[in-house]
C-alpha cells in the first residue's frame, strides 16, 4: 500500500511540474539559465513536501504497528509480557552468547484465593505479585505471566548463583505483601542456567519446570535450583 502511495506522488508531481512549466515559466521567462533555476527550484520543493509527507506518514504508520506489537505481547490483566512474547523472545536465544537462566513461579494455593474469595481478589493477587517481580528484576530482564498464576522470568547474563539470588529476594518481597485481609501471598520458584542445565531453552523450560515442582512438594514457599 506504502508503495502504490509513492508511486501516485511521484505521478502526481510530474503532472504539476509539467504544469508549472507550461503555464507559468515558458511565457514570461526568455532566459534558458532562468527557466532551469526556477523550475529545478520548484521541482525541488514539490519533491521535499511529498518526501516529508510520505516520511510522516510512514512515522504514523511504524508508531501505531509498535503499538499494537506492544499490545499483543502484554498480559491484560498484570501489565506485564504475555506467553506470546515470550515465544518470540526465546526464538532468538541461539543467538545469544554468554549464560542465562530462567525462573519459573507459581503463586500457592491460588485456586483458593479463586474458590474462597473470588475471582477479583485472584485477580488482584495477580497483579500485585506481577508488579512486585517487576520492581525486582534488572532493567534487560523480562518478565512474562507463561498462563494462570505462572510466571516466567528470562534473565540474560545471568549465571546460577545471581538467578537463585534474584529468586530469593522476589520470594522474599512477595511474602512480605501486604494482602489486607486475605491470606497471605506466597510463590514457589524453580531455577535453571544455561550451560549448566541444557544445551538449548526447551531444555532450561523443562528443568526449571521439574525445579518448580520440587519446590511445591517440599512445601511451597522456597526456591529450588535444578
Amino acid at each position: 500500500m506504502i508503495r502504490v502511495w509513492l508511486v501516485f506522488a511521484m505521478v502526481l508531481i510530474g503532472i504539476i511540474h509539467s504544469a508549472l512549466t507550461h503555464f507559468m515559466v515558458v511565457p514570461f521567462f526568455n532566459s534558458i539559465i532562468v527557466k532551469c533555476l526556477i523550475l529545478g527550484i520548484v521541482f525541488g520543493l514539490i519533491n521535499y513536501i511529498a518526501a516529508e509527507l510520505f516520511v510522516r506518514r510512514l512515522d504514523k504508520l511504524k508508531k501505531i504497528n509498535m503499538q499494537l506489537k506492544v499490545k499483543l505481547n502484554t498480559d491484560k490483566l498484570t501489565g506485564i509480557l504475555n506467553r506470546r512474547a515470550f515465544d518470540d523472545d526465546i526464538k532468538n536465544l541461539e543467538e545469544h552468547n554468554g549464560s542465562y537462566s530462567l525462573i519459573f513461579i507459581d503463586i500457592d494455593n491460588f485456586r483458593d484465593f479463586n474458590n474462597r474469595f473470588g475471582h477479583d481478589v485472584g485477580d488482584r493477587v495477580l497483579v500485585k505479585v506481577g508488579q512486585t517481580i517487576q520492581a525486582c528484576v534488572r532493567a534487560g530482564d523480562r518478565v512474562y505471566r507463561y498462563g494462570g498464576e505462572e510466571i516466567v522470568l528470562l534473565l540474560r547474563d545471568c549465571d546460577k548463583t545471581n538467578a537463585w539470588k534474584m529468586a530469593e529476594t522476589i520470594r522474599s518481597e512477595i511474602s512480605g505483601l501486604d494482602n489486607e485481609s486475605y491470606p497471605q501471598i506466597t510463590i514457589s520458584l524453580g531455577v535453571s542456567s544455561y550451560p549448566d542445565d541444557g544445551e538449548s531453552i526447551h531444555d532450561l523450560i523443562v528443568a526449571s519446570d521439574q525445579a518448580l515442582l520440587r519446590a511445591k512438594q517440599s512445601g511451597k514457599n522456597c526456591t529450588v535450583l535444578c
